[in-house]
């Protein structure tokens, strides 16, 4: 059933970040091989947080190994989808609309056709990326949210793997094979064995894969993060967060060796993989253990980011791409929830002299942690730390590793004078060294004391300064404010100094 025809459209389709102001919000639709999706992210903002996430599975590249077209009923469905996606684009009011085709469309013999039809049923352009551009904004999505990142991305599609050397944050080599895990099942006529061989012919020409042994491997798209999920549930790992979700290599080659060797029968009954996503992820899993056995990294992270957010991030002002992803995403956060939203940034310059020999990245942390220190102010205060605490653990940040997430978490946990035995915070507590938890602990200590001594209001906090040596830890505080110094604030001064192992002066 065909879509309905627009000959005009107020929305600008673009995929040009040169005259792109940040005003409004940016709808991207990846048609796939396996399926079409949109994503509406709001504006201006340097994270790429949805406001609309809606998928539906065409299977366009089914067949394609066989026939070199598009899946005929996948065509028919593509385009019913476009239809309500235009139309919800348009009513949503997106502002800059971008439509991306990757493997199936680029590699069938009707793919312009497909793409012609689109723009004259619909009125949009569609973008067919080459297999460079299709891996270089995969990779694009992981620097978005780790801009140092270093090693090899890999995101799989239905259609394609596309490969993308990373050098601290600087692209290198790269490369794309037709290892989706759709077309992989078919060409091999869904069988593990021949699978595995036609796996191996493909990786014979990318010698460059084992340049840097040691390294990581970052695991991007839908079927590899459907592993990572089964993973997560199958260790009981207490932390349901896809993104920057770390194993070592040769873990997680015993684990997608297992899931490779499943028949999708055995998956949907003892595992609860879905029907449609059980068929090929046995093949999904190969490509990942011939991939980790030819790169050796050191570890395996899977991306919860990918080719949207790429090209979301590719569409970012360069001030903006600039930004520290976590800090960033924080002032958003401080900015629609905290009273004070300007005042993170008051408590992060203050309490710096506690941390003086702490690490630059335990820095970013305590910054961070000061923009969230308000999070949970509209909370009862009977469950305002536990509340805070599950929100900081989950909310949708990048930029920062599942133990960074935690010391987050449980800083502001402390913050809010929560009690360490509660369950939630044993659950996850764990997965820090005793060390990281003291650390967490000061740093949330350091954040109540902040708010109490200036009730929560900005400009108090610069009119005091603190002061470390080697015994003691000073407060010296003006003519003007020695009136704020009550009990209660003396009671927490002592406290933090205790917690340091000095004494406590105000002067």
């Amino acid at each position: 059933m065909p879509g309905p025809h627009f000959s005009s459209s107020p929305i600008t389709s673009t995929g040009d970040s040169a005259n792109i102001s940040m005003a409004g919000r940016i709808g991207i639709v990846d048609i796939g091989s396996n399926t079409v999706r949109l994503v509406v992210y709001d504006a201006p903002a340097r994270l790429p947080v949805p406001i609309f996430n809606e998928r539906v599975a065409c299977e366009l590249g089914k067949g394609l190994g066989q026939t070199g077209r598009l899946n005929p009923e996948g065509v028919e469905l593509a385009m019913r989808t476009l239809g309500r996606f235009t139309n919800l684009v348009r009513e949503m009011k997106v502002e800059r609309f971008v439509l991306l085709a990757t493997a199936a469309v680029r590699d069938s013999s009707d793919g312009n056709e497909f793409v012609e039809d689109i723009k004259r049923r619909f009125g949009f352009p569609v973008r067919v990326l080459s297999g460079t551009e299709e891996a270089r904004l995969g990779a694009m999505g992981i620097l978005g949210g780790s801009p140092k990142a270093d090693g090899i991305s890999g995101d799989m599609g239905g259609g394609s793997l596309d490969l993308v050397s990373l050098d601290i944050g600087e692209f290198g080599k790269s490369a794309t094979l037709p290892l989706g895990h759709l077309r992989v099942a078919e060409d091999s006529g869904n069988n593990p064995s021949r699978a595995r061989d036609l796996i191996a012919r493909q990786f014979d020409d990318c010698n460059w894969l084992g340049d840097a042994p040691g390294r990581t491997l970052y695991a991007v798209g839908g079927a590899w993060r459907a592993i990572a999920r089964i993973y997560i549930d199958q260790t009981k790992y207490p932390l349901s967060v896809l993104d920057n979700f770390t194993v070592d290599a040769e873990e997680a080659r015993s684990f997608v060796q297992l899931i490779g060797g499943q028949s999708p029968k055995s998956l949907e009954q003892t595992i609860g993989v879905a029907r449609r996503r059980a068929d090929t992820l046995p093949f999904a899993a190969l490509v990942l253990d011939r991939l980790l056995e030819v790169t050796r990294p050191k570890q395996l992270i899977f991306s919860g980011y990918g080719l949207r957010e790429g090209q979301f991030f590719e569409m970012l002002p360069p001030e903006m791409k600039n930004e520290d992803p976590l800090i960033s995403a924080c002032e958003g956060f401080a900015i629609r929830s905290g009273r004070f939203s300007v005042h993170g940034e008051e408590i992060a310059s203050w309490m710096g002299p506690l941390f003086k020999d702490e690490s630059e990245n335990y820095h970013r942390l305590c910054h961070a942690a000061a923009l969230l220190s308000d999070i949970g102010w509209t909370e009862h205060p009977d469950y305002r730390a536990l509340h805070s605490f599950i929100r900081v653990l989950r909310l949708p940040i990048s930029g920062v590793t599942h133990r960074q997430r935690i010391m987050l978490a449980l800083a502001v946990f402390v913050r809010y004078n929560g009690k360490r035995k509660q369950y939630e915070v044993r659950q996850v507590r764990d997965l820090l060294s005793e060390k990281d938890q003291h650390r967490a602990s000061v740093m949330g200590v350091a954040l109540r004391f902040a708010h109490l001594l200036s009730g929560g209001i900005p400009g108090i906090l610069p009119r005091t300064k603190l002061k470390i040596s080697k015994t003691k830890l000073k407060l010296t505080v003006d003519d003007a404010s020695r009136v704020l110094i009550g009990e209660a604030v003396e009671k927490l001064f002592d406290e933090m100094a205790d917690m340091l192992e000095l004494k406590g002066k105000i002067k």
